[in-house]
């Protein structure tokens, strides 16, 4: 149960202290005094997404806090798995909103993620608002609330959404092969004319570079030779090579005297040597010279050829290699199409026999709950003053007409559902959306309510005035219902009934006051004088007279 709850600097609420107690707690006041406030700041302790704008004006931050004893199992094991401790079986929740700062959130001390906080507390409280009763007349969120009902629901529903991915896989896959095939027929002849092409030009790497480098020399023959020629004659001419020769041959004859002769002797022979074998590599370089001007032609028309190639395709020879072998490659996985079509729309059939029959097996196992929500809903109903009320939840049991209606497999599953309802014996049963009133709107989310109750092993639940829309004797039967929830679990309402607010084991009154300027909500427990009081002041318009005093006291009988 919430055993005690701090509130500051949040919204109107400066700062609110309140201790409540087992069984059924009411919260009254007038409207605006801050009533929804109070659920707000415990939604945010239970996980909700925080705004900067609940932040009281020309403060840096709010902050809540929130003691929760005794815990249930299913908490304490969240707990134990988080490897956050807890004494006492007691959990402390603190939450600070900061205004140019990121968010804090602690949990006995230790601070946690938002994600773990609503894995914490998705077993400790459940909160009721006015939008959850008006989820009622949206179908669309019927399967949502079918399947709270179960959490087995989840392993079919996960292995459901597992198949649905790999169908749509599978149905892309065969629709791309589909769609695409007079795209793929031009485009395969063109794969096969440039495939034709750089086949005949018979392309070879570095091609293009010796051929750079063959015509270099033959463009420019006659200066090479001349070089290479004179290069050669000067030095046989000259006798250079002897001349050096002899020059070392002069210095061993002294080079036992000192290193220095021994050093420029080998000196000289190294160049003697690296010399004379230059003049050797001249000697060849004239044998080999050679101008063939058939060669020059060919290879200039060859170049010319590869040029047009590269600026054709904008790629060098290299690539244009690689991009042969790719668009052969590719067109053998086109001629194969019809194979490769085949063989996707056997994978896709797979995947929808797949896809279908989990679906099935996730619509057998809702209709198995819902069969269990209608039985007990019709007992909770009559509690209610629905005594005729008969409801169902009707599937609409379509199926896909092909493997290719990949529509009609929704992330939730192939149902469709709606709720159907009458409350007069003898009518049949109408959607709920169309018929139903807003007070029998409120006891119908109030009888699912306490379904739930019995289903989880919650430690709190919160009604933000589900009982709007009913009054006189009616209001009564909602209190009821709403006081042996109490019995269950602790129970925070909030209510603008005197009947409701007359059953509640602890009464709490939030009004607005003024305090140095400005306005403030204020959170006061009320014993049995002032609850005859409030109640007094809820059954009349205006002034508070004795008849409302005397029926304020007998609602408290």
């Amino acid at each position: 149960m919430l055993k005690y709850l701090n509130v500051s600097q949040f919204a109107i609420i400066e700062n609110v202290e309140v201790t409540f107690e087992n069984g059924m707690n009411v919260l009254t006041g007038e409207t605006g005094a801050g009533k929804s406030l109070l659920i707000d700041a415990i939604g945010l302790l239970l996980g909700e997404r925080a705004s900067h704008e609940v932040i009281r004006s020309g403060e840096d931050y709010a902050e809540i806090t929130a003691v929760f004893e005794p815990l249930n199992d299913s908490v304490k094991a969240t707990l134990e798995s988080l490897d956050i401790p807890f004494e006492d079986d007691e959990l402390l929740i603190k939450r600070r909103i900061q205004r140019n700062s990121g968010n804090l959130i602690k949990v006995n001390r230790e601070t946690i993620t938002l994600a773990d906080l609503k894995v914490i507390t998705k077993n400790l409280a459940d909160i009721h608002t006015q939008h959850d009763t008006k989820r009622l007349i949206n179908p669309d969120t019927y399967l949502s609330l079918i399947d709270s009902f179960d959490d087995s629901i989840q392993s079919y529903l996960t292995d459901y959404q597992a198949k649905r991915k790999v169908y749509s896989d599978h149905y892309k896959a065969y629709q791309s092969l589909k769609d695409d095939k007079d795209a793929m027929l031009e485009k395969l002849d063109l794969l096969k004319f440039q495939s034709e092409e750089l086949h005949n030009h018979n392309l070879e790497a570095n091609e293009l570079q010796t051929i750079e480098e063959r015509l270099q020399t033959l463009q420019n023959f006659d200066e090479i030779y001349q070089a290479v020629k004179q290069s050669y004659d000067l030095l046989e001419t000259s006798n250079a090579t002897a001349n050096i020769y002899e020059a070392a041959d002069e210095l061993s004859r002294v080079e036992t005297y000192d290193e220095t002769y021994e050093s420029l002797k080998q000196r000289i022979e190294s160049a003697y040597y690296e010399l004379d074998d230059a003049k050797s590599t001249l000697s060849n370089l004239l044998e080999s010279l050679d101008f063939d001007p058939n060669e020059l032609e060919t290879l200039e028309s060859r170049k010319h050829t590869l040029d047009t190639l590269r600026r054709k395709y904008n790629r060098e020879i290299d690539e244009l290699i690689e991009y042969h072998e790719q668009i052969n490659a590719e067109i053998v996985s086109y001629d194969n199409y019809d194979e490769s079509l085949d063989k996707a729309e056997k994978n896709l059939k797979t995947a929808y026999d797949d896809v279908l029959k989990s679906a099935l097996t996730l619509r057998n196992h809702r209709k198995k709950i819902a069969k269990t929500i209608e039985n007990t809903l019709q007992g909770e109903l009559k509690d209610l003053e629905l005594k005729s009320a008969e409801f169902e939840v009707s599937f609409s049991d379509e199926r896909p007409s092909h493997y290719s209606d990949i529509k009609f497999f929704g992330k939730e599953g192939i149902d469709t559902i709606d709720f159907l309802l009458t409350t007069n014996a003898g009518e049949a049963k109408k959607p709920l959306k169309k018929i139903a009133s807003g007070g029998e709107l409120s006891r119908i989310m109030l009888a699912l309510k306490t379904l739930l109750v019995f289903k989880d092993s919650l430690n709190l639940m919160i009604f933000d005035e589900i009982d709007t829309g009913v009054s006189g004797y009616v209001a009564s039967q909602v209190a009821k219902k709403m006081h042996a929830i109490a019995a269950e679990v602790q129970v925070l309402a909030i209510t603008h009934l005197p009947q409701v607010a007359a059953k509640a084991d602890h009464h709490y009154y939030i009004f607005k006051e003024e305090h140095t300027g400005r306005v403030k909500t204020s959170v006061k427990k009320l014993d049995h004088d002032h609850r005859v009081k409030s109640l007094a002041e809820m059954i009349s318009s205006d002034t508070v007279s004795q008849s409302a005093l005397k029926s304020a006291k007998e609602l408290l009988k």
